[in-house]
């Protein structure tokens, strides 16, 4: 099940969050090796972490399995404070234009080939459902550039702001990927049988 959590429920799921922030310490720091984010709780926190940031969370039997997390281009984030380099030209802000970051998925539920995994594809569709009912149509995300022709196949728009650059040893580029009815409908279309995802 997706739970997307903001400041206004966030007293909620104190111990989901907790499990959350433990499992980007465990994909971040542990498995890619990004070792300035190490903390010795074994909880990844930064300060944007902040009461704007919405993290969106997706649990198997109460368990944290996925996550990501939302941040608005009006505030401080990652291009605008840490990644600058990564953007040529005018930094994209807006309203409707949030940052996609932290986005990682337990082991065992990460696809295995080119089908995206179930929970892969619940948090995608989060994000586009999410963005649809609040007026933000663009995501600004600094990932691998092998997730481009995957982006376009599942119909967002993607538009590269520079050029690919070595970050914490990881080729990484970053794009804004644009997003509307099209983009969820072809995300219900690549959906797994059997799949089980709500919003909460």
């Amino acid at each position: 099940m997706l739970h997307v959590v903001t400041s206004r429920n966030a007293d909620e799921y104190q111990a989901e969050l907790d499990q959350a922030f433990r499992l980007r310490h465990k994909v971040f720091v542990e498995e890619k090796g990004w070792t300035d984010l190490w903390r010795e709780d074994g909880r990844e926190v930064d300060r944007f972490d902040d009461r704007r940031a919405v993290h969106m969370l997706f649990t198997e039997q109460d368990r944290v399995v996925g996550y990501q997390r939302l941040l608005p281009s009006t505030r401080p984030h990652l291009l605008s404070d840490i990644l600058q380099e990564l953007c040529e030209g005018t930094r994209p802000v807006g309203e409707n234009i949030w940052e996609w970051s932290r986005y990682c998925v337990e082991p065992q539920y990460r696809e295995r080939g080119r089908m995206l995994s179930p929970v892969a594809n619940a948090l995608l569709s989060g994000i586009v459902e999410w963005g649809l009912g609040s007026g933000v149509d663009t995501i600004i995300i600094e990932m691998n550039p092998l997730w481009l022709l995957r982006l376009v196949q599942l119909h967002f728009k993607v538009t590269p702001l520079g050029l690919p650059k070595m970050i914490a040893g990881e080729e990484t580029v970053a794009v804004t990927a644009c997003f509307d009815e099209r983009t969820l409908q072809r995300l219900r279309e690549t959906r797994s049988p059997g799949s089980n995802r709500s919003a909460s």
